[in-house]
């Protein structure tokens, strides 16, 4: 019995590694994405904006790279994911990258409101934005992390993690390779 007991359990641990996985390069180039302007204007000058508009493309943002968290407000397994992505944007900052690599983070069918207690709540130093409706990345699973590289032609996908993401020193080792910074 116990054996049985600790095959399933040994199953179950490799099916939930499996699930948060990363995937290399799963999409070549992200659609393209239209965003609402921040009203806070640190976060728009985050971004690189400094004059005010009402919207803005995902690959008008001032960076290189932009590491993106799809997320619901009411997802554990989001909520759980907060404290690494601080974590990573102060590595950022710290290694002085800020002016290359932006986070942002997007609602999956949250409104504005919803979202905008979320970062107040878990003192979200980057931008969040609302997808109320889902239209603006179609994705199967929440939370989905994208790393993605900046480029005239448009956001080409470098990884693509489903669930939990790696240390942030790892995964900022994993872009600065990745984007040649």
């Amino acid at each position: 019995m116990r054996r049985l007991i600790c095959c399933f359990l040994i199953l179950g641990a490799c099916l939930l590694i499996s699930a948060c996985a990363m995937s290399r390069k799963t999409r070549e180039m992200v659609r393209p994405i239209s965003l609402t302007m921040p009203g806070d204007y640190r976060m728009a000058a985050y971004l690189g904006f400094s004059s005010p508009q009402k919207s803005f493309k995902l690959t008008e943002i001032k960076a290189r790279i932009v590491v993106a968290e799809v997320f619901q407000v009411s997802c554990p397994h989001c909520q759980n994911l907060v404290d690494d992505l601080k974590d990573l944007y102060c590595l950022i900052d710290k290694e002085g990258l800020s002016h290359q690599v932006k986070i942002i983070g997007l609602g999956y069918g949250n409104d504005f409101f919803e979202v905008d207690e979320y970062g107040r709540r878990h003192a979200i130093p980057y931008p969040l934005f609302a997808d109320p409706r889902g239209s603006k990345v179609k994705v199967e699973n929440i939370p989905v992390t994208f790393i993605l590289k900046l480029t005239p032609e448009g956001a080409q996908v470098l990884y693509e993690f489903h669930g939990p993401i790696p240390a942030s020193d790892d995964l900022l080792k994993l872009i600065r390779q990745s984007a040649g910074l």
